[in-house]
């Protein structure tokens, strides 16, 4: 084991670094509390930078973190011997209890590194004030402006900001994306008057899309996807409900012009068919999908793994219920679902504003109002579940096939209509949609389809 090399005379506490990543080998729990809590240049040691960063790289990939794949990850990238050579970095596990409170790690090797920022601080301003080219009270301006930043470090709390700085960092915003509109972070659906309405989905958002079975949530979630990477956004799908072959297998059969029902049945693929498949899917995606183990916990490390190694924009959970519901029975403790939803809703949030990512969440109703069934416009009351599905959210769609709501009559088959139940600071109302049966697509409605008028009014008591 070769050992560190002599460390200068700053805060540090190797210890409880060491501690952090021996935790992280032994405890899928412990990668993401340190995930969470501790960036990279916030080990001192070099060594321990090298390792963390393999493990996010790892994590990003949904890759299990373990002594083996480790080792075998900093030899592919090179870095083993940077990180200290095998022996230290299976060293890291020794003495490490597998119940190790990596929080409290975490916050020592925060602080730690708070302090060292701290001096770094003092040192600058020292070497400024020194070198005597500045006026004395611009000096002190701008000590009070860089001790600010530095504060803003300490346990995320951001610096106070007096209404001009805000207004003007506001407007320059304004401007430029009135400048430059096709720079607006915002991700389209690629269907013109819901993008309309919705202005587009935000970072930093929760967006959920609710609706019965087989009306289209995962659809309408898909082609949001698309859309986004299509527009240079990266995202990732965690898909419950369905195996990630018949997600991908979806959009090339849109792209490749094939009728999904040719290719679930590939032997009644022609050569022709089955040529434009195979050339569209050699086509590269910013979109990684995960369809087994899909639990809160794999999402919180897969986000955030993924943002600090490859960048993230989006995240699609598909769905809500599947992944809560994974450890625990919904029909024997209703109550504890309750519980766990509104703890997953209230992460997903916080994951969204951390990461400054949208995160979108599909809800399937475990129980539908009557009057839904039979065509009534729903309303976030009818949205079963804790209040929290229906109060953190910024925006909630409720997306409806008309073919279930009108008997299965074929005149309705291609119908479908999408609820804006939810909208802060924006508009509410409706949108016409076309269901194409044949390439499972959602499309945008014929004009003579559509309200003369957008529905934009509001039922008593919806937020804004």
């Amino acid at each position: 084991m070769r050992k560190p090399d002599p460390l200068p005379n700053l805060p540090k506490n190797l210890d409880a670094e060491r501690a952090i990543l021996g935790a992280m080998l032994l405890n899928p729990k412990a990668v993401i509390s340190a995930f969470s809590m501790v960036e990279v240049d916030e080990f001192f040691l070099p060594q321990h930078r090298v390792v963390y960063q393999a493990m996010q790289g790892l994590s990003a990939e949904g890759r299990e973190i373990d002594l083996v794949t480790l080792v075998e990850e900093l030899i592919r990238q090179s870095k083993l011997e940077a990180a200290g050579g095998a022996g230290y970095v299976s060293a890291l596990m020794d003495g490490v209890p597998k119940a190790t409170n990596v929080v409290h790690y975490a916050n020592i090797v925060r602080e730690k590194y708070q302090l060292r920022q701290l001096i770094h601080f003092c040192s600058m301003t020292q070497a400024t004030a020194e070198t005597g080219n500045e006026l004395p009270h611009k000096l002190f301006e701008e000590i009070i402006a860089n001790l600010l930043d530095v504060v803003s470090t300490v346990n995320g709390h951001a610096p106070l900001r007096n209404w001009q700085e805000v207004s003007r960092y506001a407007m320059e915003q304004v401007q430029h994306t009135n400048e430059h509109p096709n720079e607006a972070t915002r991700l389209r659906f690629g269907l013109y008057d819901l993008d309309e309405l919705t202005s587009g989905l935000r970072k930093k958002e929760l967006v959920v899309i609710v609706g019965p079975t087989s009306h289209g949530k995962s659809l309408l979630a898909e082609q949001l996807a698309i859309t986004a990477d299509d527009d240079g956004y990266k995202g990732i799908i965690f898909t419950a409900e369905m195996p990630a072959e018949q997600v991908v297998l979806r959009q090339l059969a849109y792209e490749a012009g094939v009728e999904f029902y040719y290719v679930r049945r590939p032997e009644k693929l022609s050569s022709e068919e089955l040529a434009r498949l195979q050339k569209v899917a050699t086509r590269a995606r910013n979109i990684s999908i995960v369809d087994h183990d899909v639990s809160p916990m794999r999402i919180w490390a897969m986000a955030e793994a993924q943002k600090r190694t490859k960048g993230l924009d989006f995240v699609v959970v598909d769905y809500d219920q599947l992944v809560i519901e994974m450890g625990i029975d919904p029909d024997t403790d209703e109550k504890g679902f309750f519980a766990h939803q509104r703890r997953f809703i209230l992460e997903a949030q916080r994951l969204a504003e951390r990461l400054d990512i949208c995160f979108i969440l599909l809800s399937q109703l475990r129980k539908v109002s009557p009057k839904v069934v039979h065509g009534a416009k729903p309303t976030l009351d009818d949205i079963y579940g804790d209040s929290t599905v229906r109060n953190t959210p910024h925006l909630i769609l409720w997306i409806v096939r008309e073919f279930f709501t009108h008997d299965l009559k074929r005149e309705y088959e291609r119908k479908v209509t999408v609820y804006v139940l939810k909208a802060r600071s924006d508009r509410t109302g409706k949108v016409q949609l076309e269901f194409d049966p044949e390439r499972l697509r959602l499309l945008d409605a014929p004009p003579t389809e559509k309200d003369s008028v957008p529905d934009t009014t509001r039922e008593p008591g919806e937020e804004d």
